[in-house]
């Protein structure tokens, strides 16, 4: 079985729990607000799955299957290690969040703050291993596209981030003003 059919069914159950959590949590809560506008929304979403595309499509042929990174077989573990547990690290920080969950900039009935599990130290652990997989599987690969679909992750990301994090210090005020100052947006001691 070749690289790319073990990452991608990686991605792919991961996916299928992620949806399934996500059904679950959507139909327990009620929005209260949200700082996120459907358009915002549908690009993320839409640059997401450019990245999929770029990075898992195969350009062979062209220069942007070319590999930056060299194809042994200890890299490519290495690679794989590194999506396994930071999805794994996503879960995580999925079940820990419960129902204050929400893929949208939003608040949802009854949230609160969770400054606990991967929380304590990092405000975005699941964007973390989001960026964490998509760079795994770009070690995995080593190809210039999927070096092209982690930078459209990273950068989403961090634009992400940066909106939602406006917007939780106008709903928690303080205590979220507070938050920041002892925790990482994304990666320890970078950013």
């Amino acid at each position: 079985m070749s690289n790319i059919t073990i990452v991608g069914y990686i991605w792919i159950i991961f996916w299928i729990y992620w949806i399934l959590a996500a059904i679950k949590t959507r139909s327990n809560v009620k929005k209260e607000s949200s700082g996120q506008m459907r358009i915002e929304r549908a690009v993320h979403l839409i640059l997401v799955v450019i990245a999929y595309v770029i990075t898992f499509f195969q350009f062979k042929n062209t220069f942007l299957w070319n590999e930056i990174i060299p194809n042994y077989r200890y890299v490519q573990y290495i690679g794989i290690t590194i999506l396994v547990l930071s999805l794994l690290f996503a879960i995580w920080a999925r079940i820990v969040l419960g129902r204050n969950w929400s893929g949208a900039i939003q608040k949802v009935e009854g949230q609160r703050l969770v400054c606990s599990g991967p929380y304590k130290y990092i405000r975005n652990p699941i964007y973390t291993a989001m960026v964490c997989g998509f760079f795994g599987t770009f070690i995995t690969f080593g190809s210039l596209t999927s070096f092209i679909g982690f930078c459209i992750i990273l950068i989403i990301y961090i634009i992400k981030i940066n909106r939602e994090q406006r917007f939780l210090i106008i709903e928690f005020g303080d205590e979220y003003e507070k938050y920041i100052k002892r925790s990482w947006a994304l990666i320890p001691y970078i950013f």
